[in-house]
């Protein structure tokens, strides 16, 4: 018993200290503003957190200094590449049609990136 608790703990840090993020470049789109982007980002989060027991993280990233001023990055993250599956895949059957349609309005995200993060 006290080996599969060791084993156990031991897998758990491994999960606690690994998630799976999607980085999106996107440009604003001509009448769009980044408080219009944050306001839906953060709406965004509180319906695809109803979607699932785990949770998603999202931050949006605004350049200070970079040599495309006028693109913005979002980060999302998840718990693990199959809980970054489900979401897709909830989202795919129209689950945040109407926040997608908002996000089509103010701004157009032309490249992700899919990746498995560990702390270091």
């Amino acid at each position: 018993m006290k080996k599969l608790l060791c084993i156990l703990f031991v897998m758990s840090s491994f999960v606690v200290n690994a998630s799976t993020m999607v980085v999106w470049t996107c440009e604003m789109l001509e009448g769009g503003e980044m408080d219009d982007v944050k306001k839906i980002n953060t709406a965004w989060v509180i319906a695809v957190n109803k979607l699932s027991e785990s949770k998603v993280q999202s931050y949006v990233l605004e350049p200070v200094a970079s040599s495309q001023m006028e693109s913005f990055r979002y980060i999302d993250i998840y718990e693990n590449p199959v809980h970054w599956g489900q979401i897709r895949s909830r989202m795919d059957d129209g689950a945040l049609d109407t926040l997608e349609n908002q996000f089509d309005e103010v701004s157009k995200c032309t490249e992700a990136s899919l990746y498995q993060a560990e702390s270091s």
